[in-house]
């Protein structure tokens, strides 16, 4: 996916030659030098200026992608590179490259992008992707609370994700044992609101006794924002309300093929999903009762 923002210099970019090669700076300074500036700070004119170069940027990469590759990994390992560069540098590796490996460099890359620059669905749709193959998104699905107003619309079915719906999509086709202990952690120590009811919202959804358990001490900590407090009292009410095993889509009895089939279900975005997976999470609230 090439990406809309760029540079404005009119510089040649021959930037992921060998370093044996002749260029008037090295491929990190020249990294410095494209992607020296942050789209949210621009105007649509200023971001229209620099399309052009980002365009050959990508051109010219992938025109060399044997050299290409294995600079982008190093590169995209550099967290101090400039924050867009660790998203749109992550497109371009995933673009050349979709192995395991290079889906967690681009992962972790993008867990340290300014989400300010990135457009919401894109960043959505490209970790959903990979949280789809069962990759460990957790940093980069974490990443989201850092924005509280960060939404995302799927037209196709005319549905609008909150933050705290991104994150569950962004984690629940994964393994839990990926990302129930960070967001224990990441809940501890989050001081946001609308971060600490999405991490809880997604720790309801585990349905397992550590998540339980996590969910519980937040409640009882008088520390905590009165409004995230009651919001964990009421999802751990929810239980009280579940007296039968609901019938799950496929009428799954086990808690192991619950759990697979629910993770398969949230590969897709939609409303019918968000149905089946409140089917399915009462049927585990159930059986674990």
């Amino acid at each position: 996916m090439k990406c809309k923002w760029s540079s404005a210099s009119a510089i040649t970019l021959y930037l992921f030659t060998n370093l044996a090669d002749a260029q008037p700076t090295t491929i990190h300074e020249q990294i410095q030098q494209v992607y020296s500036f942050q789209p949210h700070l621009l105007t649509h004119q200023q971001i229209a200026q620099r399309s052009a170069v980002l365009d050959e940027f990508w051109n010219k990469a992938k025109a060399q992608a044997s050299t290409t590759v294995p600079n982008l990994r190093r590169e995209l390992g550099d967290f101090s590179n400039p924050p867009f560069f660790l998203y749109d540098g992550s497109m371009l590796l995933l673009s050349l490259s979709d192995s395991n490996a290079d889906r967690q460099i681009a992962l972790a890359a993008m867990a340290h992008c300014d989400l300010r620059d990135v457009q919401a669905t894109d960043y959505f749709i490209q970790v959903h992707r990979l949280a789809g193959l069962n990759e460990n998104t957790t940093d980069a699905a974490l990443h989201v609370l850092d924005l509280p107003d960060f939404k995302v619309f799927i037209p196709q079915h005319s549905l609008t994700l909150g933050q705290d719906y991104v994150l569950v999509y962004l984690l629940l086709p994964t393994d839990e044992g990926f990302w129930i202990n960070p967001a224990l952690e990441r809940l501890r120590r989050e001081k946001d609101e609308t971060a600490q009811k999405s991490l809880l919202l997604v720790l309801w959804y585990a349905q397992t006794e550590a998540a339980d358990r996590g969910i519980t001490a937040f409640a009882d900590d008088r520390s905590k924002p009165a409004a995230s407090q009651k919001y964990a009292r009421e999802l751990l009410n929810r239980e009280k309300t579940v007296t039968v095993i609901q019938r799950a889509p496929g009428m799954l009895t086990t808690d192991a093929s619950l759990r697979q089939k629910r993770r398969e279900r949230m590969k897709s975005v939609s409303d019918e999903a968000l149905i089946d997976l409140d089917d399915y999470t009462k049927t585990l609230m159930a059986k674990r009762r």
